[in-house]
């Protein structure tokens, strides 16, 4: 068994001390740190913020050999304790590593207590010690890492199954604020580190109800005895990552209600949804998970784990989180048809749909999806975005086959039932589950959306709801969607540019492929020096371009890198590539669709 020791001493230096123990070594202990964390598919190579570290016995010190990038060995005696001492650099805000300075420690267990490599099944205990530095004495640790000895304040010692267990639960440590509530039976318990003004109470309420209705959604019991969310908020900043039984969450400190304030803002929207996104999680990824993900020892956090399902995944709780939101009473039915029609217009926005599968966006999620550069809007597609858009053409196609058709509802159940509550890993070939349960083929369903790049005909699958499917140009470069605007004319992004926040000169973020821009030999990176003979500026141009019309010749001079250039551009033919959802008044059949899709929980 590993015996772990995590102590603050340097809050300065925002470093961890941290010692392993292990009363009956192997005769060559092997120790290695992960290189990624599980929900998040990128190389991190964590081993890289290791620092001296050092091995002893008896109190003769012993060498420590590097295997490979972050795999240590040690010969030691098997007879006697061994103690290896290091020290880990935590200066990472993300949810994803670990940080620590006087304000908070915030400690991701997979980005800095190493494995014992030899018995990778062994149990582990995790001792915290509390800070002794000014002001450490009003900090309070809050996990769900099964307490073994604890003090009021939460520090003390833990004990976890295994090493998967281990790493799958966060540490949040600091004089932070709290509440709780109950849903699905259970204790949820929030943290919120960082200065706010924000209406911890209104959040208590809100958080209730998402999480009462997902229990709703999957049935009781859910797959914890607690819940735990961990909220840093800060001045710029957004982000989830779900773990078995807490999330870890960062938002804008604004985007917390304030005091007083009734209406739902747009920041605070999407504090809702990113709640309702990772507590979703604890189902479907966590439970309800791939096959692919289930090695001898849990997750293999040293190599790449590869799946065609993150669609599913992501991308059906891209489709929940939001909907839950309706759901509970959160958002009206007009704001939620909105913000389908701001996604659907990303869709129509981006020419990588048309070149990347969902299940090859799954698949690349380690070198393409957390990598994404100026070329990625013409040659891929998000897991999560277009995952949410398999999941709801699912679902509107399987509503409009009468009330008795399964709708997506009784198919997650189903996924909980047969993957979820009996712990086998879902294939990678879901398909045939998928059809027996919706109880049609979905096979070219399938080869059109899930392993093509066809877009489903959204006309016709929103019509049985009483929605009719609308699309216009673009009002504007901020023009996101969702809504009518009359005022829709030509403007940059109908050229096909995506301008960058620049200095004097706006700088080329992205060229859309086949845009006017793109034929005309621009590109990202490029630098907008005059149009038109005038000197180009982000703040200028899109009214400068409105009074263009179509076929008219455009000329433009620009830096690529040092050199100066000059190209013409046509104007063209406004794209319509900007959606919103309108409700027919005339329609009582489709709006009664309509209400049980946006209105009910069917309870498993």
């Amino acid at each position: 068994m590993a015996h772990y020791a995590l102590t603050f001493r340097d809050p300065a230096g925002h470093v961890l001390d941290i010692e392993i123990s292990f009363a009956h070594p192997a005769p060559e202990q092997k120790l290695s740190m992960p290189s990624w964390i599980p929900g998040s598919y990128l190389m991190r190579e964590f081993a890289r913020h290791v620092i001296n570290l050092s091995a002893e016995q008896s109190g003769q010190a012993l060498a420590v050999s590097k295997v490979d990038k972050s795999t240590w060995s040690v010969r030691s005696n098997p007879d006697s304790p061994l103690h290896v001492r290091y020290r880990v650099y935590a200066w990472d805000r993300s949810v994803r590593g670990c940080h620590f300075d006087t304000a908070r420690a915030f400690i991701n267990p997979a980005a800095c207590l190493l494995q014992d490599a030899s018995s990778p099944d062994n149990s582990c205990v995790l001792d915290i010690h509390p800070p002794a530095f000014p002001g450490g004495e009003l900090w309070r640790c809050a996990t769900t890492m099964a307490p073994v000895a604890v003090s009021e304040r939460g520090f003390g010692r833990y004990h976890a199954a295994s090493y998967d267990e281990l790493i799958d639960h966060p540490l949040e440590c600091a004089d932070f604020d709290e509440f709780g509530f109950e849903a699905g039976g259970v204790p949820h318990r929030f943290v919120v580190t960082g200065r706010h003004r924000g209406d911890l109470q209104r959040l208590q309420a809100d958080a209730q109800k998402i999480c009462q209705g997902h229990c709703d959604l999957f049935g009781a019991p859910p797959p914890f005895a607690a819940y735990l969310f961990q909220l840093h908020v800060v001045d710029d900043g957004y982000g989830g990552l779900e773990h078995r039984s807490s999330t870890a969450l960062i938002i804008p400190r604004n985007d917390l209600p304030a005091p007083g304030e009734s209406a739902i803002t747009e920041g605070y929207r999407e504090l809702l949804g990113l709640i309702s996104h990772e507590y979703f999680h604890a189902w479907n990824v966590k439970k309800i998970r791939p096959a692919a993900f289930d090695g001898p020892h849990g997750y293999n956090t040293s190599v790449e784990t590869y799946t065609r399902l993150l669609w599913l995944f992501e991308g059906f709780t891209s489709y929940y989180d939001d909907l839950m939101l309706k759901r509970v009473g959160l958002v009206s039915d007009a704001d939620y048809l909105k913000l389908i029609g701001r996604r659907l217009t990303q869709l129509l926005r981006s020419p990588g749909r048309h070149v990347q599968s969902v299940a090859d966006a799954s698949f690349d999620a380690w070198i393409k999806y957390y990598r994404a550069d100026e070329n990625a809007v013409n040659s891929q597609f998000s897991y999560y975005l277009r995952g949410s858009f398999v999941a709801l053409a699912l679902d509107l196609m399987q509503r409009a086959a009468g009330e008795d058709a399964p709708s997506l509802d009784s198919l997650m159940q189903a996924l909980w039932r047969e993957f979820g509550q009996s712990g086998r890993g879902v294939p990678e070939d879901i398909e045939p589950c998928f059809s027996r349960w919706a109880q049609r083929d979905l096979g070219a369903f399938f080869a059109r959306y899930v392993n093509g790049t066809e877009d489903p005909d959204w006309s016709a699958l929103f019509a049985p709801f009483g929605i009719e499917y609308r699309t216009r140009p673009a009002a504007s470069a901020a023009d996101r969607g969702g809504r009518d605007d009359p005022d829709a004319t030509t403007n940059a992004r109908t050229l096909g540019l995506q301008i960058g926040d620049g200095g004097v000169m706006p700088v080329l973020k992205q060229v859309l492929a086949g845009s006017a821009a793109w034929q005309a030999g621009l590109g990202a990176g490029d630098m907008l020096v005059a149009v038109d003979g005038l000197r180009a500026s982000s703040a200028t141009l899109g009214k400068h371009l409105a009074r263009f019309r179509t076929g008219e010749q455009l000329n433009v001079v620009y830096f690529r890198y040092d050199e100066l250039r000059s190209t013409t551009i046509e104007i063209p033919e406004p794209q319509h590539d900007t959606v919103w959802l309108e409700t027919r008044a005339d329609d009582p059949s489709g709006a009664a669709r309509r209400a049980r899709w946006l209105g009910n929980v069917v309870s498993a």
